[in-house]
């Protein structure tokens, strides 16, 4: 395995913590619908080149409005998963 590989593995660590830090339910993955979602966003976050901004957005306060953050690939995505209600945990506080 490259240096390459090992820095994918290391960007897809990060987008479990994008994604429960937006409380976005990772346990949903294993329905059809939302498993393909998670498999985009894994595959765009292993391609990713945003590595640092990511890991600094991450270690920075949470804001519960912010939604993920607009550098990563994964934007669209991960907006759609932090909004429906069957898997965003903040879409049930804001209607």
């Amino acid at each position: 395995m490259g240096a390459s590989s090992h820095a994918g593995y290391r960007t897809a660590a990060n987008l479990d913590k994008m994604m429960e830090r937006l409380g976005v339910d990772v346990g949903y993955s294993a329905a059809p619908r939302f498993g393909l979602l998670t498999s985009c966003t894994q595959r765009n976050c292993c391609s990713c080149t945003k590595h640092a901004a990511c890991t600094e957005w991450l270690a920075k306060e949470p804001d519960p409005l912010s939604g993920p953050p607009k550098f990563c690939p994964n934007f669209d995505l991960l907006w759609e998963l932090y909004y429906d209600f069957a898997v965003g945990h903040h879409a049930h506080g804001m209607i």
